[in-house]
């Protein structure tokens, strides 16, 4: 499974909306009398919650993100790009050792 980072407004949403969901559940089944005007209610409140606490965990990760600095720099210098020079120079037609190149047989 591909990791991903936590999405806060998700959560809390689906948790909302199950809640939302087990109230009109247990008022058709008569168990709760849930007034009309709740009901109708319950999922602008869960959609204003859920998109104010998107809000606020993007304003915290920019603010990190900004406290943080500069990205992390590129990798430096590897031991494979010394070989790859020595082959940039074989191909030009110097040799790093024997006469005629890598085949000099």
């Amino acid at each position: 499974m591909n990791r991903h980072r936590f999405e806060p407004a998700r959560l809390l949403l689906g948790l909302l909306l199950i809640g939302g969901a087990v109230m009109y559940v247990l008022d058709a089944l008569g168990e709760w009398k849930v007034p009309v005007w709740a009901q109708l209610a319950a999922m602008p409140v869960a959609l204003t919650l859920a998109a104010f606490t998107a809000w606020t965990t993007f304003a915290v990760r920019r603010h990190l993100r900004r406290k943080r600095g500069r990205p992390p720099q590129a990798l430096g210098a590897m031991p494979v790009d010394d070989l790859r020079t020595g082959y940039a120079r074989s191909a030009d037609g110097e040799s790093d050792g024997g006469a005629g190149g890598p085949d000099n047989g």
